[in-house]
C-alpha cells in the first residue's frame, strides 16, 4: 500500500464495518510508515479527546464546531482559557489535511460516537471500547472464590508451558486457583507440574525426576501464569494496547460479547527461530468471549498467523467458577528417591564470565567430552536431579561426547540470552544438531545453558 492509498482510506478505519482485508492492509503500511501512523493518530486523537457527554448533548453541526475547533490552530488559541479547564486536551499541528478532511471527520466522529457509547456492535478502535468491556470484566471478576480452566494448547510434553508451536499435537492443560488466603494455584500438563502454596513455587519435571522450588516470583510459568486470574488477562490486555500496537475488534452476539485482538510478534526477528513460539513472539488473533450478563470470561482462543495461514493453538473447554477445591490441589507428591532442590542465582564462576556465548557453549561441551560434571554443575541445574538413576542415565547420554562443529551465535524473538547452533557426536554414535540456549542476564553476568539439550 502507496501513502496516498493510505490517506485515501483513512476515514474507513473509523467506519461501523469495515472492510477487514483494508484494515490488515492499512495496519501493516502504519507498522512501516511513521508519517501515515501518525495522521491516523491525529485524527484518533480528535475524536478520543471529546467526552462522552459532549458527544452524547451535542447536535451534529456542534460536534462538528468542537472538532474544527481542535483541529484548527486559530480557533484552539482563541479558546485557551477554556482549554485549560478541560482534563483531556490535545495539540495537533495540520500538515496536509484539507476543510473537507475536517467535514469528513466531523461526521465520522458522530457515527462513531452512537456505536462506542451506545452498544457493542463491530468497530475496530484504539481500545477505548475495549477498555470499557475489560474494565466491567475485571470488576465482575474480583468476588471470585474459586476457578478451575481446561483448555487444549499445542506444545511438547514436558517442556515449558509458554511453548506452542503450529507443528505441535495439542496437549490438555489444567488450571486451579483459590483467590481466598495466599490465593494457591496449579498447573500442569502432561509431563509437567508446578504449584504455588502461597508462599513458595514448585516445578516438578515427572519425566526426568526432576524438582525445584523457588519464592513467590519464580518464572516456572510466564505469560501462561495469566490464566489463574482472567482479571490479569484483562489488565494485560489493557497495559498492551497503551504500549504495543494492536487492532480491536468487538462483537455482540445473543447473551455474548466477543472481543478480537490482533497483534504483530513482539521482539527481534533477523533470525526466525522463536517466531511463532510463544504467544507474544508470534503475529496472533486472540479472542476473548465474556458473558453479557456477568461479564465473567467464557472462552477464549489463540491463532497465530503464519504463512497467510490462521492456526488455532489455544482453545479453552471449560472454565468454572466458585467451585469447591480440594487444599491437597496445591502440592505436588514426589515420587520416592526425589527431593525439592532450592533454585537460585547462579553464583560467579570464572570460566563462564566475560567470555561470548559461543566459548561458554564450547567450555560446557568440552566439560562433558570430558565428564567433568562438577565443573558445570553451577551453570547447568540438571545436574542438580536428585534422582539417582536419572542423574546416571543423563550422564551415560552426554558423558565422553564430541563436538562436531559451533556455529555462530544469535539472538530471536524476546529472549534474554543467546543461541549457538551445535553439532555434536554421542558416545552412542548418535549425532545431535540443535540450538544451545544460554543467557547471562544474572547479576554475575555468568553464562547458564537455559536449554537446547
Amino acid at each position: 500500500m502507496k501513502c496516498n492509498e493510505f490517506k485515501n482510506n483513512l476515514t474507513d478505519l473509523f467506519d461501523k464495518n469495515p472492510d477487514s482485508a483494508l484494515v490488515a492492509k492499512m495496519t501493516k503500511h502504519m507498522s512501516l510508515c511513521n508519517d501515515c501512523k501518525q495522521e491516523y493518530d491525529e485524527m484518533n486523537a480528535v475524536i478520543s479527546t471529546l467526552t462522552i457527554s459532549e458527544i452524547l448533548s451535542s447536535s451534529g453541526s456542534e460536534l462538528k464546531e468542537q472538532i474544527i475547533n481542535e483541529l484548527i490552530p486559530e480557533s484552539r488559541d482563541q479558546k485557551e482559557d477554556t482549554k485549560m479547564k478541560k482534563t483531556q486536551s490535545i495539540k495537533i499541528t495540520l500538515k496536509r489535511w484539507h476543510k473537507q478532511s475536517i467535514a469528513v471527520v466531523a461526521s465520522i466522529a458522530v457515527i462513531i460516537s452512537i456505536f462506542i457509547f451506545t452498544n457493542f456492535n463491530p468497530l475496530v478502535s484504539t481500545s477505548r471500547a475495549a477498555e470499557s468491556i475489560m474494565l466491567k470484566s475485571v470488576t465482575a471478576m474480583e468476588s471470585l472464590r474459586s476457578m478451575f480452566i481446561s483448555m487444549n494448547v499445542r506444545s511438547m510434553e514436558g517442556e515449558s508451558f509458554d511453548l506452542i508451536g503450529e507443528e505441535y499435537d495439542f496437549l490438555e492443560y489444567k488450571f486451579w486457583k483459590q483467590f481466598s488466603g495466599n490465593e494457591p494455584w496449579r498447573l500442569e500438563k502432561q509431563g509437567r507440574i508446578v504449584s504455588f502454596d502461597g508462599e513458595k513455587q514448585y516445578l516438578f519435571l515427572s519425566n526426568s525426576s526432576y524438582a525445584l522450588t523457588a519464592d513467590k516470583n519464580a518464572g516456572f510459568v510466564e505469560w501462561m501464569k495469566l490464566f489463574f486470574n482472567p482479571k490479569d488477562i484483562l489488565e494485560k490486555e489493557m497495559e498492551f494496547s497503551k504500549t504495543h500496537d494492536a487492532v480491536y475488534k468487538i462483537d455482540e452476539s445473543g447473551d455474548e460479547i466477543i472481543l478480537t485482538v490482533n497483534s504483530n510478534a513482539l521482539g527481534d526477528f533477523h533470525n526466525n527461530y522463536l517466531k511463532n513460539n510463544s504467544i507474544l513472539e508470534s503475529d496472533n488473533q486472540r479472542v476473548y468471549v465474556f458473558d453479557k450478563n456477568s461479564m465473567l470470561l467464557k472462552w477464549f482462543e489463540l491463532f497465530i498467523n503464519a504463512d497467510g495461514r490462521s492456526i488455532k493453538v489455544i482453545r479453552i473447554n471449560n472454565i468454572a467458577y466458585n467451585i469447591p477445591i480440594e487444599a491437597s490441589t496445591f502440592s505436588i507428591q514426589l515420587p520416592p528417591g526425589v527431593e525439592w532442590q532450592k533454585l537460585s542465582e547462579p553464583g560467579y564462576v570464572k570460566a563462564f564470565t566475560k567470555i561470548t556465548s559461543k566459548q561458554a557453549a564450547k567450555r560446557f561441551f568440552t566439560a562433558l567430552h570430558n565428564e567433568d560434571y562438577e565443573s558445570i554443575t553451577s551453570v547447568w541445574d540438571v545436574l542438580q536431579i536428585t534422582d539417582k538413576e536419572k542423574l546416571k542415565q543423563l550422564k551415560s547420554i552426554y558423558g565422553g561426547l564430541e563436538i562436531i562443529s559451533l556455529g555462530k551465535s544469535f539472538t530471536s524473538g524476546l529472549y534474554p540470552g543467546e543461541f549457538v547452533p551445535y553439532k555434536i557426536k554421542l558416545k552412542s554414535g548418535d549425532i545431535e544438531e540443535f540450538n544451545l540456549a544460554l543467557r547471562n542476564d544474572n547479576p554475575n553476568k555468568t553464562w547458564v545453558i537455559d536449554g537446547g539439550l
